[in-house]
C-alpha cells in the first residue's frame, strides 16, 4: 500500500509540472518530439537533422571559453576531414534560449563557419533534449552577466538520426576525425 501511494504521489508530482496537462516528453523521444527554431529559419526536431552525420554541441553564445574553443575544434575537424567534411553537419543547441535567438545564433556561428546550424527552443524543450543525451547544464548568475555550467561534449548522430558516439572536450581533433572516418560513409 505504501509503495502504491508513493508511486501515485511521484506520478502526480511529475504531471503537475505540465502546465498544458500533457505528460512531459522524456528520454530519446524528445529528439523527435521537441521542435526548435534554427538559425536558417526552419522549425525542426533533432531527429529532422538525419540524412547525414551531425556533430551536436550544447552551449551558449555568451560563453567565455569552452564554447568558442569547441567551435574552433569543429572547424579544425572539418578541415582535417577534407572533402568528407561536406557530408558532416555541425549543430549548436543553445542552453540560453532567453538570450540566444536564432538570429543571434546565426551571427555568432557564422564567425566560425557559415554552414554551422544554430538551434534554439524553449527552456522545457531544451532541457528535455539535453537530458535525453545525458547533457547537464545550469544557469549561474542573472541578467546579461549570467553564464552556464554545461556538459562540453560533442554528440555524433548518424545519418539515421540515432546517437552513435560521444566525444569529450579534451579529445583531440585528430582523434575525433579518426573516429568519424570509421562512422562516416
Amino acid at each position: 500500500m505504501k509503495r502504491w501511494l508513493a508511486a501515485g504521489i511521484v506520478t502526480l508530482a511529475m504531471l503537475a509540472g505540465c502546465a498544458d496537462g500533457q505528460a512531459p516528453v522524456m528520454g530519446q523521444a524528445a529528439l523527435g518530439a521537441v521542435k526548435l527554431e534554427s538559425s536558417d529559419g526552419r522549425t525542426l526536431a533533432i531527429r529532422d537533422l538525419k540524412g547525414r552525420p551531425t556533430l551536436l554541441f550544447f552551449g551558449f553564445t555568451h560563453c567565455p571559453e569552452v564554447c568558442p574553443l569547441s567551435l574552433v575544434k569543429a572547424v579544425q575537424i572539418k578541415r582535417l576531414l577534407g572533402p568528407a567534411a561536406d557530408d558532416l553537419q555541425v549543430a549548436f543547441v543553445t542552453v540560453d534560449p532567453q538570450r540566444d535567438t536564432p538570429a543571434r545564433l546565426r551571427d555568432y556561428l557564422s564567425a566560425f563557419d557559415t554552414t554551422f546550424l544554430g538551434l534554439a527552443g524553449d527552456e522545457a524543450g531544451t532541457r528535455a533534449i539535453a537530458e535525453s543525451l545525458g547533457v547537464s547544464y545550469r544557469r549561474v548568475g542573472e541578467g546579461e552577466t549570467a553564464t552556464f555550467e554545461h556538459t562540453a561534449s560533442w554528440f555524433l548522430l548518424g545519418a539515421d538520426g540515432q546517437l552513435q558516439d560521444v566525444y569529450g572536450y579534451a579529445m583531440s581533433e585528430q582523434a575525433i576525425v579518426e573516429k568519424l572516418r570509421m562512422r562516416m560513409p
